[in-house]
């Protein structure tokens, strides 16, 4: 076996203590691309890591020259090059050879890679700032992909791991879910959450062996371009598709110890189903739909009952009465809708026996009921690994977030070219809905792909959300319910505040403008920007520093009927349809459905639903007003207070101005689950949001000059919306100041 010479061994015996990342790679016959992998890897980890915390251990199956290329190339690198030459009886395949590697090495982190330059050496650096910045058990290194499969690939090669994928996600619906690409070579996992004695390692897919032995990592992705190969052969073949079949045949009869029960269970009920429907037909004088609907009934109670028993041994999260209730309702609708069809279709149409006909529809809805019992297997783009595009927001480099549908209340913070650092990553759980993950903070309304459910991972530099399809496909649901509180919470933790209010600026000096009951607040700070020369900075939220610097948040605005008349872009023949559309979102709708999700209703999906058909009517402020001016940022100098009652301006005490700023930052509320979602987000980070607003707006207030101003009510002849004069009072204030 060849051996590293003494002064390389001498160079690669580090303590464990001192090795941070570990790189295994496996190599068969890859003499030629040694030494350029070992200089990218050189170049890529040199600016990010100190090189003498890496390991890098080939482990080796080659015939030709590969071992004496690593002996030969080691001393010529910053950091310890290990080398594993396993004999032929060793020889297991690449999952063998990497267990073996993780066996060896010793750093805390284990990253695994190709050695044919197809995965990036450059992204190690990014995979391990994105696992500890996400406090992740293993970040995966997920290919882009096509409708084809995963990109780089020759045509043959995608299709054939695009079906592997379905076939592996058929098989582990639920341990898959929030994994994009469950088969690729690429990532990086914490060392403490492998247990290399449960691993039992098959051909050459070990990532897939690892995610199904191990369950309950905490997951994260980054998504690369995968490269075309650099010197030498794949090793891919019909050899090694046949291991795949192997491997995954035996992770599915011995992962989950209870399936070989279930395919029994399942057996069992089928035979005695046949049985029960034959005694009927003989001893009960009813139709043969009638008696298979019988039959199906005592089936139904038998099959839970030694699921319950036998199979999950008692274990089922919902024991007792409520799950029986579950079980027995998705059973009745796979019987009324598949079973009695198709047995009516084979018995009365095509005359099949009525033994031969009800064993075939119990067998093909005992299928159906499966796959949707495995919470939607196949993903609304066909079934396939589709990669979704990337949209990016730079939030005044304060916050970047990087998200896979798009965000129209970040428009005005879209950039094209990719972002230096990621703080919020938006992923689309393109399968169904987002599973539990360890730390993770979890809102499901149990419709899977069809409803809404997120997972939020949030960590100290990096915050992952995971949502379902439909939430994905509602872009303004997702930003209010789900965007914006962790954004509140990651603004927070570096030192600013999305505070409440419209904003304009001046000569560098801003005014916010707090209203009293959500209204009035756009008016003034249109109107603001129309009469006395104002730029507009934003009508909902601005981000506020604790020095009282102010940064522009330019969300699209809420147009009514009455702010379009009063804009410059009045479009007379939009107001009764915006009046139609602002009725649908009424503040009495949003209460109410408060209250309803307050009882346990599904408000969020059906908040969604609703936006698929009719989005709310949100316009980008230069649709409202084209010649707007715009400021990103200016010092707050003076906060307005509308309130109700008189029109008089009044000067405003410092204590009374902050605690109505902070009175009406805690009233802020968005649909579900906005305020569940920021109370789990103080739990999971001992960091108690509401104070820590609260401090920095007294901080940045205390030297802003206050006012308040009243709103007076005017109620044109036809009755039928609220107009406010006190934009033109404040626009007339801001002037004389």
């Amino acid at each position: 076996m060849p051996r590293l010479d003494k002064e390389t061994q001498e160079k690669t015996t580090v303590s464990q203590e001192q090795i941070l990342v570990s790189l295994v790679i496996p190599t068969r016959n890859e003499s030629q691309n040694i030494v350029p992998l070992l200089q990218r890897l050189a170049a890529a980890l040199s600016s990010e890591i100190e090189l003498s915390a890496v390991e890098v251990l080939f482990v080796d199956d080659s015939t030709d020259d590969t071992p004496q290329v690593v002996i030969q190339a080691a001393p010529r690198f910053p950091f310890a090059v290990s080398l594993i030459a396993r004999p032929p009886e060793r020889r297991n395949g690449l999952s063998g050879a990497v267990v073996e590697g993780f066996e060896a090495a010793q750093g805390t982190w284990l990253c695994v890679m190709d050695a044919d330059l197809q995965h990036p050496p450059e992204l190690v650096p990014a995979l391990l700032t994105r696992a500890i910045e996400a406090r992740a058990d293993i970040v995966i290194g997920s290919r882009k992909s096509g409708l084809l499969g995963p990109l780089g690939l020759s045509r043959k090669r995608a299709m054939t791991s695009q079906l592997l994928t379905l076939l592996a996600r058929a098989w582990f619906p639920r341990l898959l879910r929030n994994v994009s690409d469950p088969l690729t070579g690429l990532f990086l996992v914490r060392r403490a959450a492998v247990d290399t004695a449960v691993l039992r390692p098959d051909g050459f897919k070990i990532l897939l062996e690892i995610l199904i032995r191990c369950p309950g990592l905490r997951v994260s992705e980054i998504f690369f371009d995968f490269a075309s190969r650099h010197q030498g052969e794949s090793k891919a073949d019909f050899q090694e598709g046949m291991k795949f079949f192997r491997h995954l045949l035996r992770l599915r009869l011995t992962a989950n110890q209870s399936f070989p029960r279930l395919v029994l269970v399942a057996l069992f009920s089928l035979l005695v189903d046949t049985a029960a429907f034959a005694l009927g037909q003989q001893w009960i004088p009813l139709p043969y739909w009638a008696t298979a609907f019988i039959a199906a009934q005592f089936v139904i109670l038998l099959r839970f009952f030694l699921t319950e028993k036998w199979v999950l041994g008692g274990g089922h999260p919902v024991p007792g009465w409520p799950s029986l209730r579950r079980f027995w309702v998705t059973n009745q609708f796979s019987l009324l809708l598949v079973r009695l069809p198709l047995l009516i279709l084979l018995f009365s149409v095509w005359n099949w026996s009525a033994l031969g006909a009800i064993l075939l529809a119990v067998l093909v809805e005992s299928v159906v009921r499966y796959t949707i019992s495995e919470q939607w297997v196949f993903s609304r783009r066909g079934i396939t690994m589709w990669q979704p595009g990337t949209y990016r927001y730079n939030i005044h480099d304060i916050i970047r977030i990087e998200s896979q549908t798009p965000l129209p209340e970040l428009a005005y913070f879209h950039v094209a070219e990719p972002l230096p650092h990621v703080d919020i990553q938006i992923r689309i759980d393109r399968f169904g809905t987002p599973t539990p993950q360890p730390g993770a903070i979890l809102y499901n309304e149990r419709f899977s792909r069809f409803g809404f459910g997120m997972v939020v991972l949030p960590g100290d530099n990096f915050s992952e959300i995971v949502v379902s399809p439909l939430l994905g496909a509602a872009p303004f649901a997702l930003y209010k319910s789900v965007v914006e509180p962790v954004l509140r919470w990651a603004l927070v933790q570096r030192g600013y505040v999305l505070v409440y209010g419209a904003s304009v600026a001046q000569n560098k000096a801003a005014t916010l403008i707090v209203p009293e009951g959500d209204v009035g607040k756009t008016e003034a700070a249109l109107q603001a920007t129309q009469q006395a020369g104002y730029a507009f900075m934003s009508d909902d939220f601005a981000i506020l520093a604790g020095n009282g610097r102010l940064y522009s948040f330019p969300k699209p605005i809420s147009v009514t009927a009455s702010l379009l008349r009063q804009s410059a872009n009045g479009r007379p023949g939009k107001s009764g349809f915006l009046w139609l559309q602002n009725l649908l979102y009424w503040r009495l709708g949003r209460q109410v459905g408060l209250q309803l999700s307050r009882r346990g209703w599904p408000v969020a999906t059906l908040n969604i639903l609703w936006q698929r058909f009719w989005q709310p009517p949100k316009w980008p402020v230069q649709a409202v007003q084209p010649d707007i001016l715009l400021a990103d940022t200016a010092d707050l100098k003076e906060v307005v207070l509308l309130v109700d009652g008189g029109a008089a301006m009044t000067a405003v005490p410092t204590a009374r101005l902050i605690q109505f700023v902070i009175q009406h930052q805690r009233a802020v509320e968005g649909f579900p689950p906005y305020n569940l979602l920021l109370e789990q987000l103080e739990d999971s980070n001992k960091i108690a949001l509401a104070e820590k607003e609260e401090a920095i707006i007294t901080q940045a207030l205390q030297t802003c000059t206050g006012w308040s101003l009243g709103k007076q009510n005017k109620w044109p002849q036809h009755g039928r919306s609220e107009r406010f004069d006190v934009s033109s009072e404040l626009a007339l204030m801001l002037k004389e100041n």
